[in-house]
């Protein structure tokens, strides 16, 4: 498939913290995945919607608080995009309790996408600013 997403992929920004969040995304991706496989994603919709908002919330203000300590010139930008990422999520848990149908299967498509588009692009842009600043301070610090 695609658009599988495997904790084994790489989506390491070097930060313990976030690289620890980002593999519990991937888990809860592979859980939705296979609920939807065996037809039980109904079930456990609710849960998994409460865990991603709860989560998705304490990573975005964890992953911003290092962008600013690390002096991430786009921190306002990523600050954007965490914005309309958790509002996309409100909507989708608002729509599962109005009783919308196939919200399981749109939740998977949007957390796919953003693995895709955030993790792996805008993160790694993250994870890349922060390894050339240490290396210019390593090198700096070699020259004195």
């Amino acid at each position: 498939m695609d658009d599988y997403v495997s904790p084994e992929q790489p989506c390491s920004v070097n930060l313990h913290e976030l690289d620890h969040h980002h593999k519990r995304l991937c888990r809860t991706i592979a859980q939705l995945e296979e609920a939807i496989k065996s037809r039980r994603a109904d079930s456990i919709i609710d849960e998994i919607l409460r865990g991603l908002i709860e989560h998705t919330i304490r990573h975005f203000s964890a992953e911003e608080q290092a962008m600013e300590q690390h002096g991430f010139p786009d921190l306002a930008g990523h600050r954007v995009e965490h914005q309309k990422l958790i509002q996309k999520l409100t909507k989708f848990n608002l729509s599962n309790m109005a009783g919308r149908p196939n919200i399981p299967e749109s939740l998977l498509s949007f957390l796919q996408s953003l693995w895709r588009n955030h993790i792996l692009k805008s993160d790694k842009e993250y994870d890349e600013f922060v390894h050339d600043r240490w290396a210019r301070d390593a090198e700096s610090r070699t020259k004195t």
